[in-house]
Parts: structure tokens; sequence; C-alpha cells
């Protein structure tokens, strides 16, 4: 059994019908401006399964309605499904145990008396809650509802993966009772146990010998730990090995039925001292990378009966994560691809790698005038293809053609390696007037420096002043020839013996730890996290004004250094 593709309608503002095709694009990005409907899609599809109406905080069941149309029709979403006759029966005989005798037997004989159908679409009214089957052969509609809910119980799931803003719970209630219909992070630590040992339950451990349960507790953890481990190496977070997770458990009450466990961080200090926090604690891009592998590796939904495994919807996914780890984030969503379907919201270029994302398979969202929303592939978008548009800008990024979107109302653009550079620079010039223009990696800058030759742009280039920029102004040396070198491509000075200065070089130690401390991020959190987490922070001119003299003026000189 799998989905084939969905449909909504009067869904918010979706007036559709609006159609996806999940069977032929296993990997589906949706782009668009801000609130253009991008997650009201990803709602939608979540919404369409009734396993799913307890989750999400039940955000995607509220305020359905279309508000901006004048009709009341109701909300629907609708999939179509492929599936085999005996997958049907099975479903059907469920329902026969629910129905009375005379209702089965008529419902019965007239499915008989049908050609199977090897497809069905269900439809799902949000505001009844309930399913109908759009098929002339199965006309009873109490019926239908309960094969309906029946089919979807054997059916894919469909995942929903916000940009983790809800946090990890600090304490897991556990309780015997529960065992059976447990939801949120309990169910996914219960998956925890069971993936590390199938007669292991987490609700065991109230009733258990406190030798054994700790026993239990440690191979839990050493399971946790190397899964969080395995996927860590794959995106790298941070200049920092994996933090490891403890799970704590306390006894509640006096029968053995209740306990509470918690999930904690373990730091070491340079000393060898532990230190023990809170996952909400950590940096967003930790709690993001938890969030994303605990959801993904211990959900306790498992596959289905046949077909690709899960439908994953993603809204921003990464959107704490730095450049690097984004790109290997795509890879792995690719990967994920693969043996299941992936839909995912993103304003990332780094997300829409055109070596990576087939650009065909890009959707475009959009919000007209009256407030409707549509879906298109970029083959079909009838709008203005303007580069300037903010909705095609990740595009422009991805294709590395990012300089077109810049409006050059400036004379003066300074090319520098990359993004952390160019938030250092913006934070610290002051009030020269310059356009920081950052390139993804030293050896790329010598593109732009191309089209500020051709747009006769008053430019220069800093390259940091180590082996890869060294390497990389001889290179544009020669390309571009030596009285372009000598007027505008520069190293960063070299202010001390070792001749090695890169950019991070001009802050004093003393400012990094307090922007650090300012911005409550921990003492390891590398430069780049620092200066992206300053940058887009809403007190960083309070911030900025606390950096000491010494730090600025090292950034005016460097300034002045290029000739502007």
């Amino acid at each position: 059994m799998r989905y084939l593709e969905f449909k909504i309608e009067n869904y918010r503002a979706i007036t559709g019908p609006l159609t996806l095709d999940i069977n032929k694009n296993p990997l589906i990005p949706i782009i668009g401006i801000n609130e253009c409907g991008k997650t009201t899609i990803l709602h939608a599809i979540f919404a369409f399964d009734w396993l799913n109406d307890d989750l999400n905080r039940g955000r995607h069941l509220r305020d359905v309605s279309n508000l901006y149309a004048l009709s009341s029709e109701d909300p629907k979403i609708s999939a179509t499904i492929e599936l085999s006759y005996s997958e049907f029966m099975r479903s059907l005989r469920n329902v026969k145990a629910k129905a009375s005798k005379n209702q089965y037997d008529d419902y019965y004989s007239s499915i008989l008396v049908s050609d199977f159908p090897k497809q069905l679409t269900i439809t799902r009214n949000l505001r009844t809650k309930k399913y109908y089957i759009n098929d002339d052969s199965l006309p009873h509609k109490q019926l239908n509802n309960l094969l309906a809910r029946n089919l979807l119980g054997y059916m894919t799931y469909i995942l929903y993966f916000d940009d983790f803003r809800d946090s990890v719970d600090e304490e897991i209630e556990i309780d015997k009772s529960q065992k059976y219909n447990a939801t949120g992070w309990l169910s996914i630590i219960e998956q925890l146990f069971k993936k590390t040992d199938s007669n292991l339950s987490v609700f065991d451990l109230p009733g258990m010998e406190l030798r054994k349960r700790k026993s239990v507790i440690a191979k839990v953890c050493r399971k946790l730990n190397s899964t969080l481990t395995r996927e860590w190496q794959h995106f790298n977070l941070e200049d920092q090995e994996c933090l490891n997770i403890f799970i704590d458990f306390e006894q509640s009450d006096t029968q053995n039925t209740k306990g509470k466990i918690k999930l904690e961080v373990i730091e070491k200090d340079k000393n060898g001292d532990e230190h023990y926090f809170f996952v909400r604690d950590r940096s967003k891009g930790f709690f993001w990378f938890f969030n994303f592998v605990m959801k993904l590796e211990f959900n306790p939904k498992v596959t289905g009966t046949s077909g690709y495994e899960a439908i994953y919807l993603l809204d921003e996914p990464g959107s704490y994560l730095h450049a690097s780890a984004q790109r290997k984030l795509c890879r792995k969503l690719r990967d994920l691809s693969k043996d299941n379907r992936v839909l995912y919201c993103t304003h990332s270029q780094y997300l829409l790698d055109p070596n990576i994302i087939p650009f065909n398979s890009i959707k475009i969202a959009e919000k007209d005038g009256g407030g409707k929303i549509t879906l298109s592939s970029i083959h079909d978008y009838r709008g203005a293809f303007n580069i300037k548009n903010t909705t095609f800008q990740p595009l422009m990024d991805a294709l590395q053609v990012n300089p077109f979107i810049l409006d050059f109302h400036t004379d003066k653009v300074l090319i520098v390696e990359g993004i952390t550079d160019r938030y250092a620079i913006e934070l610290l010039k002051q009030d020269l007037d310059v356009k920081i223009l950052p390139a993804v990696n030293a050896d790329s800058a010598i593109y732009l420096v191309s089209l500020m030759i051709a747009w006769n742009v008053n430019y220069r280039v800093l390259w940091d002043n180590d082996e890869e920029g060294r390497k990389s102004r001889d290179k544009a040396s020669k390309f571009f020839g030596s009285l372009e070198a000598d007027e505008r491509f520069s190293l960063l000075p070299a202010t001390n013996k070792s001749g090695k200065v890169i950019l991070q070089d001009l802050f004093c130690g003393d400012d990094i730890a307090m922007i650090k401390d300012k911005l409550q991020l921990p003492t390891n959190t590398s430069f780049s996290k620092v200066m992206a987490t300053l940058f887009y922070s809403d007190g960083k001119e309070k911030i900025v004004k606390q950096i000491s003299i010494e730090t600025k003026g090292k950034f005016i000189d460097v300034l002045d250094y290029l000739g502007f």
C-alpha cells in the first residue's frame, strides 16, 4: 500500500484543487517568500491521516477553513492510494467486526459484484473529521469511514518535522497504563528502548530492580549515543566531538507503576570534570540535530506493509545549521528520499544544490492578491521569473549567480571568502559605505572578480593570509594580471611572527568570550556560529558597542589598508 498523490481543497488559503504527485517525485523542495503558504501545504497533507490528529500540538487541525473565500465549502484533503486485493480485504474483514450483519452483508456484496479497484481515492472532510471513498461500488458512508480509517492504519506514516521550536521535554512521565497508547517524547523513548533490545520497554523501569534498571539504562544510553555519534559525523555541526546524552530515572509512586526520566547532556571540561545540561541549554544547531535524529531514527511509527517507508514533511529543515552542515543535510534528504517520500520548505540555497536536487522537482508556492495559495513547478510557472524576486533568490544562489541580485547603488564592493567574513565585517565596518559580497570559498572569489570587472565596479578582494588564501590570490593574479592584482587583491596583513592571519584573529579573545556570554552560547561554540548568531540577534547593536576599541581598530585598519 502506498500514497500516489494528494489533493487539497479549501484548506486555509488553499482554494485548490492543489495537487502533489509524490509517486513521480520522491523529493520535492517547496520555495517561496514568507507567508506564501509553504507550511500550509505541509500541514494539509499531515492533516489527512487521523493518526496524526494529536500530534504537532494539533496546529494542523486549527483554523482549517478558508478565510479568504466567501463560500462555506468544507476543507477537504484527498489521497489516491495503491493497494492489493489482499490488503483491501484485510481491512474489509476488520470493518465486519464493527458493523451490523445486515449492513456488512449489503456492503460486502456490492463490492464483490464490482471489479476490484487497484487505486482508491479517499477524501477527508476536516470539518467533520470523517472519510469517504470516491468509488461507486462503495456507497455506504458509515462503513466507508470505518474502512478508510482502517486502511490508513496500514498505510505508510506521514511524519511532520518543524523547526523544532517546541522544546524537548525536560521530564518525561512514565505511566504503565499508557504503554499501548504513548504519544510524544514518551513514544520516541519507548522506540529507543525497543531498538536497543526488542525485549526492553521504558514502561518496565518503574517496577525494575535497581541494579537491573541501571544496566538497562546504560545499554540504552550506549545505543542512543552511538546513533548520535554516527549522525554527528555526517553533519559535523561544531568544531567539537558530539556531546553524550545521559538518561536519568526517578520513581514517582510506591506502586511501581509510575516514574519519570530526564535527558541530560554531559560535557567534559579541560580538567575532565563532567557538567550536566538539558538539551535545550545547548546551541540551536545541536538542539535541531538532536530533535531531527531522535524523530528520524526512533520514530514510533513503523514502516508500511509495502512500498516506500514513510512520507517526511520538513518545514525549514536546518534553519539553525551553518552552511557546511546544510550542504550535508541536503545530501541526507536526497538519500532519505530513495526509500521514502520527502517534501520540505526552504529559503536556503544550500538545500537546493543543483548537483544534488533536480531543479525540475522544485515547486514554487505563491499567494495572489486575493490570498489564494498556488503551487507550480518551475517549468509551469507563469509569473515573472525575476531574479530580484526573493522567491527565486535561493535558486539563484544555488546556481551561483547570486551577484546579479545585488543592487549596486554603491561604488564600493568588498569580496570576502565566505559568509562568516561578511557577518563580521558588516558588524564592524561602522559608517563605511561598502557592500560586502561573500564568495563560497577562497577560490570561488575569482568568479566574482570577472563580474566586477564587467560591470566596472570599484571592488576589492580580501583573502585570509593562510595557505589557501595565498594560493587563491596567486591564482587570481595570474588570471587577471599584475595591474589588477596590485590595486585590488589583498591578503589580511600579517601581524604575528607566524605570518598566518585569518579574520577571526582580528578579534581579541575577551571580545569573543563576551559575545558568547551575551548571546548565552556555550563556551565551545565555533566562531562561525558566534558570528551568525550575533548578526541575526535582535540585540546585536548593544553587543557590538561593547566590543573593545582594539578589535574595532583592527577592522578599520584593514578596511583602510584596502584603499576604500
